[in-house]
């Protein structure tokens, strides 16, 4: 089973998308979400995100902390088969977030 491609975390006003590339199959892919906030040292699921189907998770529940590092990763299952985790680059919401300008 491939590994999905291209992991990449966005955030645009507190709203963190992990989002991956995964090619066509002929049966329908499944997806599980990992997270490693930096001060847990280890992954732990996405509760929201385990055997989904859609290319992307909603993580904006799991950045507790906007100055923390997070990690990350995904795998894909199909049928009883699952490929190897991809991981994300280090997230840093303060760093790498899209925030509204500040208004007077």
């Amino acid at each position: 089973v491939p590994s999905p491609t291209k992991p990449l975390v966005t955030s645009e006003n507190f709203k963190t998308v992990f989002s991956w590339q995964y090619p066509p199959m002929s049966e329908t892919p499944r997806f599980t979400v990992e997270i490693k906030p930096y001060n847990l040292g280890s992954y732990k699921n996405v509760s929201t995100c385990v055997n989904i189907s859609a290319h992307f998770c909603d993580v904006s529940r799991e950045i507790s902390h906007p100055l923390d590092s997070y990690w990350l990763r995904v795998k894909a299952l199909v049928g009883s088969q699952q490929s190897e985790y991809v991981e994300s680059k280090e997230f840093i919401l303060q760093r790498h977030g899209k925030f509204p300008p500040k208004v007077n």
